[in-house]
């Protein structure tokens, strides 16, 4: 059985790490099931596939972006206030 053979000429390498953005790194977690199920099924209810969803939910926080519950709550309640209901 012959050896697969990779080309590296085009990867920098910084360290250990590869430098590249659109590189994607396999790891292995560990989650609490309740996190998963969550996981799975919004990631379905938006027709992603859910490690999609959660490095997406990811960067999002990384970024600072992510907008927590109580958050969006507190900016819902303003707005409505502002508003006359009808």
């Amino acid at each position: 059985m012959k050896k697969k053979e990779f080309n590296f000429k085009k990867a920098k390498k910084v360290g250990n790490r590869f430098k590249d953005k659109d590189v994607k790194i396999s790891v292995t977690s560990r989650l609490d099931s309740d996190v998963v199920f969550w996981l799975k099924s919004e990631a379905e209810k938006r027709g992603l596939p859910y490690q999609t969803f959660m490095n997406s939910l990811l960067k999002q926080a990384m970024s600072g972006t992510l907008t927590d519950v109580e958050t969006l709550r507190k900016v819902i309640r303003e707005e409505l206030k502002n508003k006359k209901v009808v």
